[in-house]
């Protein structure tokens, strides 16, 4: 019986060249799978269905600056704001919030839809609420800011400032006031509460920036009413210690009538203190602790107290028969010891606020 031929494979799986391709295939595959091992890991960690969020570019103008109140914690601002988003339903401005203002009054707002994308420009006016650091007044410098916070938190919708783009009006004079730096600052704040989304479950996170301005004072004369009077109380009390009696033949009696005169001296000048540095509190109102002025003063009031300690002193040697003559020599020597101690104090206490 014929038998029908049979076919031979192409390549039998001994032939050499099945050997080269199936070590082609081993090796390709060797390559691959690390590389697309983290790739496939990362997309299979990443939420599925989850968009990235909505970006917007955020810039500001301030125009006006005024009312700046560090008693009250109070300062007030008009500026403008603007946005440029992908399309009008990523516009934040008509739901954005101001964490540290009082009343925002807001203006219509201006869209204008350009190059694909939409513009959208506000005008903002209120008095923002501030924390003041006036420890070193009149030398002291603050940061005050206006805060904008995102209505949709940072899964949803992020801020993109725009530097470049923002600035203050050149024209703005705050009374007393001068503005030294200004720029907008991106920033997060994260709350604990979820506000009602389930699908949050650790808190909520929410894009702001911080329209930051830089203030000093541009007006010292305030410093000079304060302290003038500090300055005359010493010069005096000073001088009573350089009155000289040695040279005068004058009875017990009468030199220490004279110690008692400079004890009312002092003592009025401690009173002129007093009421100076109440004074001085109601100008300068801090609760962070001792201002520069409240500084000044407590070293005055030292000074003082010292002198009278030191008039105290020379009645009594005198009254108990000391020499006249040794007692003034150490008061002057005392009064020009301390009227250099008391202006290297002074002196020191200011250059530190200063330059701070």
């Amino acid at each position: 019986m014929a038998t029908e031929p049979r076919h031979e494979a192409a390549f039998p799986l001994s032939s050499p060249i099945a050997a080269v391709i199936l070590l082609v295939l081993s090796t390709a595959c060797a390559l691959w799978l690390p590389a697309a091992g983290p790739a496939a890991a990362a997309t299979a960690a990443a939420p599925a269905g989850r968009a990235a969020p909505v970006r917007c570019e955020l810039s500001a103008y301030v125009s006006d600056l005024y009312d700046i109140d560090p008693a009250k914690g109070r300062f007030s601002a008009r500026l403008w704001i603007w946005t440029i988003c992908p399309d009008r339903r990523a516009d934040p401005l008509p739901k954005i919030s101001f964490a540290n203002a009082d009343d925002p009054g807001t203006s219509e707002p201006n869209i204008i839809e350009q190059d694909g994308h939409v513009l959208d420009q506000v005008r903002v006016q209120s008095s923002f609420r501030q924390a003041w650091d006036v420890r070193d007044f009149p030398f002291d410098h603050h940061r005050i800011e206006a805060i904008l916070t995102a209505p949709d938190d940072t899964d949803h919708f992020r801020f993109t400032v725009n530097n470049a783009d923002a600035q203050t009006n050149p024209e703005i004079r705050p009374q007393g006031w001068r503005l030294t730096g200004f720029r907008l600052v991106s920033a997060t704040k994260h709350y604990t509460t979820t506000y009602g989304d389930h699908s949050l479950k650790n808190g909520s996170t929410y894009d702001q920036v911080h329209i930051r301005m830089d203030l000093e004072r541009s007006d010292p004369t305030i410093f000079w009413k304060l302290t003038i009077p500090l300055s005359l109380a010493v010069l005096i009390a000073v001088s009573t210690f350089l009155v000289s009696t040695r040279h005068e033949e004058l009875e017990t009696t009468a030199r220490l009538e004279g110690i008692h005169n400079r004890l009312g001296v002092l003592g009025g000048g401690l009173f002129v203190v007093v009421l100076n540095m109440q004074q001085a509190s109601d100008v300068v109102t801090s609760a962070d602790g001792l201002t520069l002025i409240d500084r000044l003063h407590l070293t005055t009031l030292a000074f003082l107290l010292v002198a009278v300690a030191g008039t105290v002193l020379a009645w009594r040697w005198t009254s108990h028969g000391g020499s006249t003559t040794l007692a003034e020599r150490i008061s002057h020597r005392g009064a020009w010891c301390g009227l250099a101690a008391y202006v290297a104090a002074c002196g020191a206490l200011v250059l530190l606020a200063a330059c701070r």
